[in-house]
């Protein structure tokens, strides 16, 4: 945020004109393959690509079809991801490949587990997920901000 306040007020001094008063749209995140662990989480294998001055994490969507996880009535329903501490911070545009754990529980993620983001949710055997980027809006005129959701990943069953 501090870097993204920065960038504009330079813009604003060096009266730079070019700038786009749309909103940057999010790529959806491209889930690969989920596996369980035996402790009955799972783990799940994604290729994303985050802008970082924007990117804000991610929000996990569970339903029992591939329709209702893709196609949330209520984009504000998921579950958003507890980053790790540094791992989703990227180069602009550059793919990456994430572990997200679905874990209910209030375990914390462990420095050099391998795990990039965790969903405090209860998944189950069968259920249907899919993931959804969020990055951050600012509104110049009116000095507010927003949350926007990307589209839907595709959708894949738990194991």
């Amino acid at each position: 945020m501090t870097r993204f306040l920065l960038f504009f007020s330079l813009g604003l001094f060096c009266s730079c004109t070019n700038y786009s008063t749309t909103s940057s749209v999010q790529i959806p995140p491209i889930l690969v393959s989920a596996t369980k662990n035996t402790n009955g989480t799972f783990n799940v294998n994604v290729r994303a690509t985050n802008p970082e001055l924007i990117f804000s994490g991610y929000r996990l969507y569970l339903a029992t079809t591939e329709n209702d996880a893709r196609n949330s009535g209520d984009l504000n329903a998921g579950a958003d991801c507890t980053l790790s501490a540094g791992s989703l911070v990227v180069l602009p545009v550059q793919p990456r490949d994430y572990v997200f754990l679905i874990d209910p529980s209030e375990n914390t993620i462990a420095a050099g587990s391998g795990i990039d983001c965790k969903f405090k949710v209860q998944g189950n055997t069968g259920n249907f997920i899919a993931v959804r980027a969020l990055s951050l809006s600012i509104q110049v005129q009116s000095g507010s901000s927003t949350i926007q959701v990307s589209g839907p990943s595709n959708a894949i069953q738990l194991p």
